[in-house]
């Protein structure tokens, strides 16, 4: 039976290992909605492979998007693939896997977040997940949570200014959960960001 495990981000924790399946939540910072529709670019910068490519067309078509724009961005699909593959490397779901924080995974390849994301475990950007083996069942198990459905849907306004998507995914039968994913969606710093640190409870000022 799968399972999803829910994790607050500010804190390090681990799966076990039995569950065939697990999923990490994103960070939320806001708690208003509005609505829109989605569009979609090049599918190939979106995901390595077809069932990455999958996941991406159910996010980006899925009817209760809030996004007006997505776009497939490479950075973003590297991070995800990079992610999928330490995730299978160690058997465990999990968002410091490889001793990096999704924010600093982004940030590392080069990737501009804003600079009131939060620094070292923090994570505004990135979804988990393990032992869904198609595209269509982890995408229902993202959004059967709410934390995730509020990221990958741009539910809330922070969350709808991120336009760039990347989507991992990698198969290792002999990996305790077998099927791992990594959703990235994000936005680059721009010039009229408010410099402050935020957090689940708001944002700081310096």
């Amino acid at each position: 039976m799968l399972i999803l495990v829910a994790v607050l981000l500010i804190l390090f924790s681990s799966p076990s290992l039995a569950a065939p399946a697990a999923i990490e939540l994103p960070q939320s910072q806001h708690q208003q909605r509005s609505a829109a529709h989605t569009q979609h670019s090049d599918l190939g910068n979106c995901g390595e492979n077809p069932q990455a490519q999958q996941l991406a067309l159910l996010i980006m078509q899925d009817p209760q998007q809030q996004r007006t724009t997505l776009y497939c961005h490479p950075l973003l699909t590297q991070a995800a693939n990079d992610k999928a593959k330490a995730m299978a490397a160690r058997g465990i779901v999990n968002h410091y896997v490889g001793g990096l924080g999704a924010n600093q995974r982004l940030k590392a390849l080069g990737y501009q977040l804003p600079a009131f994301y939060s620094g070292t475990f923090g994570n505004q950007v990135e979804a988990v997940a393990g032992g869904y083996s198609s595209a269509e069942a982890v995408w229902e198990a993202f959004k059967s949570s709410s934390r995730h459905r509020s990221h990958l849907l741009g539910e809330l306004p922070f969350y709808q200014e991120q336009i760039h998507l990347g989507v991992g995914f990698y198969y290792d039968w002999s990996s305790p959960h077998v099927e791992y994913w990594a959703v990235y969606v994000a936005r680059e710093a721009s010039a009229k960001d408010i410099v402050a640190t935020c957090f689940d409870f708001g944002c700081i000022n310096p």
